[in-house]
């Protein structure tokens, strides 16, 4: 037994058209072909063959727009851990890592991640986040942080004459 989809309507028929001449998202051009291809009476093994998709991957997606239509374009919501920081989270964390530290009360001229993960976690404006995703939020927005460079001085009147010997 062969599967195909069903009779289209000429507004599915458009919108898979549509999607395959603009789409950038890869997922939705793809399905959208498989679509097409079984609207034209191709059989599931070869629109696997010429998209190089699974055969059980074309059939899944046939009977999905069997019963959705083409909300298949569309990516399902993803399982796993929700983003943890919204954009107004992340602006707000750039614009304190922008801000010089002594204006926001802080006894010190120049954030360390450190520092900054501390005082933002103290001013509550995340109540967690660690140093690598704080770094990544920086990234994306190509916020640098510089090390600060740091030295000691001898108390010592001989250190120079000793230093040099």
């Amino acid at each position: 037994m062969c599967l195909y989809i069903r009779d289209l309507t000429h507004a599915e028929g458009k919108k898979l058209q549509d999607t395959l001449r603009k789409s950038r998202n890869r997922t939705a051009l793809r399905r959208a072909q498989v679509i097409l291809l079984s609207a034209q009476g191709m059989k599931a093994p070869e629109i696997a063959k010429n998209t190089y998709l699974h055969e059980w991957y074309v059939r899944e997606l046939i009977r999905r727009f069997n019963t959705e239509g083409v909300d298949i374009l569309k990516e399902r919501r993803r399982s796993g851990r929700p983003v943890e920081f919204t954009e107004e989270i992340k602006a707000e964390i750039i614009e304190c890592a922008l801000s010089p530290p002594n204006l926001l009360g802080m006894p010190f001229s120049v954030w360390s991640l450190e520092k900054l993960k501390e005082y933002l976690v103290s001013t509550k404006v995340v109540e967690r986040i660690s140093i690598e995703t704080l770094r990544t939020i920086l990234r994306e927005r190509n916020v640098s942080l510089q090390r600060t460079k740091t030295w000691k001085e001898s108390n010592d009147p001989a250190f120079k004459s000793k230093k040099n010997d």
